[in-house]
């Protein structure tokens, strides 16, 4: 193990401490002077500069504005781009690929080039996002679309039911079945379950899930995993996380069927 030296060790000479007094001295005496700049002008310190988003961070689903289906939904690609789902009112999907670039997402509609980045509802000029944060604005086209803070609906999954993977869609039980809502995670039968979005990194999404049990000190009692659409994995209160697919409603067991969260 390394001993450092330093003015208060008992490895540090005597004779070194006594030499060196008249240079702290002098140090702690031009520790204590004022400079005067030479030219008059006040010293203005640097401002920081903050670092460009991070479009990784908007990966899943954003919604638009009113009651309609609107939604932009992000997942990242194999070869470091991005793929956009863009969603109008009536639920008509267009796919763009987008190239991250200096905080922003680029991507080309009729020939133009538009892009995506984060802003304020109240930007948007919309009365149904002017109160939320958490948004992304689609420039020069002034669409917008945002995240609620008390719900779950960024996660990128196609609403309805899913099922454990080893377990057959017409075989599953209610401990083999989960649903997406569109805002949350529901259990067979527990309507009122809440969920909201606490963190994220890329793919992984951490919630509060009152039907979860047991809320973290972090406030996250459910970590969800979405690499595409129609899977999940799930790991509640640091349990080892089961891996879910989705199953039509219509191939459940009736019981599952009637259970399912309204």
């Amino acid at each position: 193990m390394r001993v450092r030296s330093s003015l208060f060790s008992p490895v540090f000479p005597l004779y070194r401490l006594i030499l060196g007094l008249p240079l702290i001295a002098a140090l702690s005496v031009a520790g204590c002077a004022t400079p005067t700049p030479t030219d008059g002008a006040s010293q203005t310190p640097a401002r920081s500069i903050p670092a460009p988003a991070d479009p990784a961070d908007w990966v899943g689903r954003w919604q638009g504005p009113g009651p309609g289906a609107a939604s932009l939904t992000i997942m990242p690609r194999a070869d470091g781009h991005f793929e956009i789902d863009r969603r109008n009112d009536q639920g008509v999907a267009t796919h763009y690929e987008a190239t991250a670039t200096g905080g922003r997402l680029y991507f080309q509609r009729l020939g133009k080039t538009l892009a995506i980045r984060p802003g304020r509802g109240s930007e948007t000029g919309d009365p149904a996002l002017a109160d939320l944060s958490d948004c992304l604005l689609v420039v020069p086209d002034g669409g917008g679309y945002c995240r609620r803070p008390d719900s779950a609906d960024a996660l990128p999954l196609t609403p309805g039911a899913y099922v454990t993977v080893k377990t057959s869609c017409n075989a599953a039980q209610r401990t083999d079945t989960l649903f997406f809502t569109g805002a949350g995670i529901a259990r067979p039968g527990q309507n009122a379950c809440r969920a909201s979005l606490v963190g994220q990194q890329g793919m992984i999404f951490h919630l509060d899930d009152s039907c979860a049990g047991g809320a973290a000190s972090s406030g996250a009692n459910e970590t969800i995993s979405v690499p595409d659409a129609h899977h999940m994995a799930v790991a509640a209160n640091g349990r080892p996380a089961a891996l879910y697919r989705y199953c039509a409603t219509g191939l459940l067991p009736p019981a599952i069927q009637a259970a399912r969260p309204h």
